[in-house]
C-alpha cells in the first residue's frame, strides 16, 4: 500500500478539520421570535431572527404557531432576505414564512421578518408563540441543512397604563410631598414625575417629595408607563402652593423676681429672640406688659410701678407676646408668661422688708449672673443688674419695715 504524500496528508486534515468546524458553528444557529405585548384590539411586533447563521443561509421555511383566539397575524416585512413569502391562515392558527438570500446568502443574526401581531382576545390573555423549522440550507450548491435550534415567545395582552389616582398633597415651609394610588387595573411599570414641567424621577413607589422655597408654586404632572407596550398614559396634573406658616412665640424672662422700680431702679427685662418663622422672618414683636402698658421690640426692658397684691401674697402680671408674620400681617402667634412683681426691697416675696430678707441679701453677697447664680441669688438682686452688691442692701435698708399686711 502506497502512503499519501505530505502535501495530500495536509490537505485532508485540513477539508477534515474545516468541515468539523462548519458543523460545530452551524449547530449553534437559533431561530427566535421576540415576545411581543398589544393592548386589546392593538398590534405590535414580534421580530423572528436567525441567529449565529454561520455557514451563510440561502433558504428558510419555518410555522409560527399561535392561539388564534387572542391573536391574529396580519402581516410579515422587513426582511434581510431578498425573497420572503408569508402564508396567513388566522383560522388555524399558523404563519408559514419561507425566505430566500441570493449570491452568497446571509450569515451573523439575520432579521426573517417583522412579524405584525393584532389583539383578538381579551386582556390578560397570553398566546405562546412556537416555531417550528421546516427547512434551513446553506447558500451553495450543496444546499446542506443547517442544524438549528428555536426560541420561542409569547404575545400577551395588556390594559395600557393608566395615570394615577387620589393624588394628594401635603406641604412644610420648605417642601411638598405628593402621594397616589395606582389607577384601577393599571399596568403600569413606573410613574413619570415632572415638576413645573421637567423630568424629575420615575417612581416605583407611590409617593414623590419636592423640596422648594418658601410659598413657592410647584405644578407636578404624573403618567404612568408601561414598558411591555412602550406606552405612556395620559398626565394627571396638580398645582401647589406652599402655605405662609405662621411664626412661632417664645418669650423668656431675663429675672424670676423683680421689683417695683418707680423709685429704685429695677427693669423687668424680656427676651422674644428664641421666637421664629418657619418660612421667613418675624416682622414685629409686640408686648403687652399686664399694667395697661405695652412695647415692642425683640428685647424689652419695663418698669413696674405698682404689684398685684390679694391680701395674702402677689399675683403675677400677666405678660403677652405677640409675633407678626412677613407675608401676611394677619397671621401671627401669641404667647404669655407670668412676671413676679415685688415691693422694693422684699426679697422672699412675702409682702414685707426684714431681716428675711436682708439674710438672702447676706448669703448672696458679691454674686454675679456670670457666676454661681440661683433663683436666691435672683431675689437677693433688687435692682436687677446682676450684681448682688451695696445698692441691693440700700434698697432693703430704706424700705426697712415696709409690708403690705
Amino acid at each position: 500500500m502506497k502512503r499519501k504524500s505530505g502535501t495530500a496528508a495536509v490537505a485532508m486534515v485540513t477539508t477534515i478539520l474545516m468541515v468539523l468546524a462548519t458543523v460545530q458553528a452551524a449547530s449553534a444557529a437559533t431561530i427566535s421570535i421576540g415576545a411581543a405585548f398589544a393592548e386589546p384590539n392593538g398590534t405590535s411586533i414580534a421580530p423572528i431572527i436567525i441567529e449565529d447563521a454561520i455557514p451563510s443561509v440561502g433558504t428558510v421555511d419555518i410555522t409560527i404557531f399561535y392561539n388564534p383566539a387572542v391573536v391574529h397575524v396580519t402581516d410579515a416585512a422587513n426582511s434581510k432576505f431578498d425573497f420572503m413569502h408569508p402564508v396567513i391562515n388566522n383560522s388555524a392558527g399558523f404563519v408559514r414564512i419561507g425566505g430566500m438570500a441570493y449570491g452568497d446568502g446571509l450569515s451573523g443574526d439575520v432579521k426573517l421578518a417583522d412579524l405584525v401581531l393584532e389583539a383578538v382576545g381579551g386582556a390578560d390573555e397570553i398566546s405562546l408563540l412556537g416555531v417550528t423549522i421546516n427547512e434551513l440550507k446553506v447558500a451553495d450548491a450543496t444546499e446542506t441543512t443547517i442544524p438549528a435550534d428555536v426560541a420561542n415567545s409569547t404575545f400577551g395582552i395588556l390594559n395600557p397604563p393608566e395615570p394615577p389616582a387620589s393624588l394628594l398633597s401635603t406641604t412644610g415651609p420648605h417642601w411638598i410631598n405628593w402621594i397616589w394610588t395606582a389607577g384601577s387595573g393599571s399596568t403600569s411599570d413606573f410613574v413619570e414625575v415632572r415638576i413645573n414641567g421637567v423630568w424629575v424621577a420615575n417612581c416605583t413607589t407611590p409617593y414623590y417629595n419636592c423640596t422648594s422655597p418658601p410659598h413657592a408654586t410647584r405644578t407636578i404632572s404624573l403618567r404612568g408607563y408601561n414598558s411591555s407596550l412602550k406606552r405612556y398614559s395620559a398626565y394627571v396634573n396638580q398645582t401647589v402652593t406652599i402655605s405662609d406658616h405662621p411664626p412661632v412665640a417664645i418669650a423668656r424672662l431675663m429675672h424670676r423676681h423683680n421689683n417695683i422700680g418707680s423709685v429704685y431702679d429695677c427693669k423687668v427685662i424680656l427676651d422674644a429672640s428664641e421666637s421664629s418663622d418657619p418660612d421667613g422672618i418675624i416682622a414685629g414683636y409686640q408686648w403687652s406688659f399686664g399694667d395697661e402698658t405695652s412695647g415692642c421690640g425683640e428685647l424689652v426692658e419695663h418698669l413696674y410701678t405698682s404689684c398685684n397684691w390679694n391680701g395674702t401674697c402677689y399675683d403675677p402680671f400677666i405678660v403677652s407676646l405677640t409675633v407678626t408674620d412677613d407675608i401676611n400681617p394677619l397671621i401671627s402667634d401669641t404667647i404669655t408668661i407670668p412676671v413676679n412683681v415685688y415691693i422694693a426691697g422684699d426679697a422672699n416675696g412675702d409682702g414685707m422688708v426684714d431681716v428675711l430678707d436682708a439674710t438672702i441679701l447676706g448669703l448672696e453677697w458679691d454674686s454675679v449672673c456670670t457666676g454661681n447664680w440661683n433663683d436666691r441669688s435672683d431675689q437677693a438682686d433688687l435692682n436687677n443688674d446682676c450684681c448682688v452688691d451695696i445698692l441691693d442692701a440700700v434698697i432693703i435698708g430704706t424700705n426697712w419695715g415696709n409690708t403690705l399686711y
